[in-house]
């Protein structure tokens, strides 16, 4: 049986356009060859993507050990380690998931709420009227206090500051260069090398210190952050996480909640301010949470950060008509999905109002993909837009610099805007009377 279409582009000129202009790419392989195309990337070689919810439910409803991940080979992989959810396959990955679990419960989660909050009001203090900016590192800003207050828990100051510094560095190069040439080579080869391997062991040798404090301060059951909570949880058979399991899952934390959240908070505002009516609402009415909520639900759906989620298949599978054999290296698109026009009226448009009469469907809606491999953090990355969304929306004026929308650009593996939304900050309200209620 013949394998999807594939663009008529030799493998280096994918690779290019992939890397440039990634979603241009998404979209012209849909106009050219469907829902199923087969990608030709060099040096990885042919990669087929569908963007048909029926293939996607296909896909993420397999039985995991025939659709194991392929994370554990992507340039990501020796970065986050082999003991992270997003290498791990079969009974591990299980284990492992079950054992996260309950630090991402409702519950849990109100009470990470007052740490956002308190972190976006802190940066949206440090505004000036009249300045223009670049939103994301704002952003990123925030997230990353987030992520050291309520999933790490630092609590010393010295080593909440050279923590914050090792991953500031860290994530600062793997958008070089040398970052991705220093990935390709270890993707090759199975771990880290040159400057990416050196920056990690700094961030881990303060990770494994902030472990290590955890354990000799004791009393982990009364503390509420999440690493605290992954200490105190057992399997089955009474079994906790080792030091490098911890190690790998905060290291998996911080990627798939730090620099991501930060760029759909950007993506959020860079599509409200060109979206009058929408902005205009929520100004106006910064408390509506369902619209709130269809705003974050269209964001995500507009601009996934994450392009795609890839598996090795072990059986074939089918994708509409084509049987994808054995061996193959296949997956979802999230943009592809998320855009498709037999799904979403005018997928480019940015409504929000979609998704005030409906919920976002499981397999045409997949910003945290799905399945048993479904983003763990998908509810906190929601909450924590909300809550700081909402702080911005009540404090801050903020308008386009430029009217044109920010195309998509790559940065590591995420889609992020162009210019980084480049915003001009009309007036801030430094001292507001009362602040909306913090919720989920």
């Amino acid at each position: 049986m013949a394998l999807p279409p594939s663009l008529a582009l030799p493998p280096v000129v994918q690779t290019a356009r992939w890397i440039v202009r990634p979603t241009a790419l998404l979209d012209k392989a849909r106009a050219e060859c469907g829902d199923v195309v087969s990608l030709n990337f060099f040096p990885a070689g042919r990669f087929i993507l569908t963007s048909d919810p029926a293939d996607v439910r296909r896909l993420f409803t397999a039985p995991p050990d025939d659709v194991p991940t392929a994370t554990a080979n992507s340039p990501i992989g020796p970065l986050v380690g082999e003991h992270s959810l997003l290498t791990l396959n079969g009974r591990e990955h299980l284990r492992q998931r079950k054992l996260l679990l309950p630090s991402f419960h409702g519950d849990r989660l109100r009470a990470y709420g007052e740490i956002i909050d308190a972190a976006a009001h802190a940066q949206i203090d440090t505004w000036q009227p009249g300045a223009e900016m670049r939103l994301q590192p704002h952003m990123s800003a925030v997230t990353l206090e987030v992520i050291l207050r309520a999933v790490f828990g630092v609590e010393d100051a010295a080593r909440h500051q050279a923590l914050r510094a090792a991953i500031e560095d860290l994530i600062l190069f793997t958008a070089s260069p040398k970052a991705i040439f220093s990935a390709i080579v270890g993707t090759q080869q199975g771990r880290l090398v040159g400057p990416l391997k050196h920056k990690t062991a700094a961030m881990d040798a303060l990770l494994y210190d902030e472990i290590a404090s955890h354990r000799s301060h004791g009393a982990l059951e009364e503390r509420e952050d999440i690493l605290s909570l992954m200490m105190c949880a057992q399997d089955e058979d009474g079994n906790g996480m080792t030091d490098i399991e911890l190690r790998d899952e905060l290291v998996t934390l911080l990627l798939a909640g730090h620099e991501t959240t930060a760029t759909s908070l950007s993506w959020a505002m860079e599509r409200l301010l060109r979206t009058p009516h929408a902005l205009a609402r929520l100004t106006d009415d910064p408390g509506d949470d369902a619209y709130l909520d269809a705003v974050i639900h269209e964001t995500l759906r507009a601009r996934p950060v994450v392009p795609i989620v890839g598996r090795t298949l072990r059986v074939p599978i089918m994708f509409g008509e084509f049987e994808i054999p054995a061996g193959a290296f296949a997956g979802a698109s999230l943009y592809g999905t998320n855009h498709n026009p037999a799904v979403y009226d005018e997928p480019q448009a940015f409504r929000p109002e979609r998704f005030l009469d409906r919920k976002p469907d499981t397999y045409a809606w997949i910003p945290f993909g799905g399945g048993v491999r479904r983003c763990i953090g998908a509810a906190f990355a929601q909450m924590e837009m909300k809550i700081i969304l909402r702080a911005m929306l009540t404090r801050a004026r903020l308008e386009a610099v430029d009217p044109t929308p920010e195309r998509v650009r790559r940065r590591n593996i995420t889609f992020v805007p162009e210019h980084g939304t480049m915003v001009r900050v009309g007036a801030v309200d430094r001292a507001p009377a009362k602040r909306e209620p913090v919720t989920a």
